[in-house]
């Protein structure tokens, strides 16, 4: 079950990623200024991604801020996208920002979180310590 939550967080944070350029694209008219700012959109998006909500994040936020930040930013990418004509896309993406919710709730409680390493007990002073 692990497995497939994950797969499907990740098919919609990948649909989340084309939602955000095809907004930032269509903001801007299309053409070449639409690519340039759908691309700066994506990596944008992509870098606050990494830093708060991606299981691996060096700031990640907590569980229900997380779960909903996440969710809300796939559910408003979608209601833009709807504004712009893009009808069926916007109400998928609408739909998989409730079910990324939930996703994100469930991974949470079914992953084991690392212990807390106290402050200067690393690799190297361990074996600092060993040496000495």
């Amino acid at each position: 079950m692990l497995i497939v939550l994950g797969l499907v967080a990740f098919i919609i944070e990948f649909a989340f990623m084309v939602g955000v350029f095809m907004l930032g694209s269509g903001v801007v008219g299309g053409g070449f200024g639409g690519l340039v700012v759908g691309v700066l959109a994506v990596v944008l998006v992509a870098a606050l991604w990494g830093m708060f909500i991606a299981p691996r994040a060096r700031r990640r936020i907590p569980k229900l801020p997380r779960a909903l930040a996440s969710g809300g930013a796939v559910a408003l990418v979608g209601a833009g996208l709807l504004g712009l004509d893009h009808t069926r896309f916007g109400l998928v993406l609408i739909g998989a920002g409730l079910v990324l919710v939930l996703a994100q709730l469930a991974l949470d409680e079914s992953v084991p979180t690392r212990p807390q390493v106290p402050p200067g007990d690393t690799r190297r002073e361990r074996n600092t310590r060993r040496r000495r």
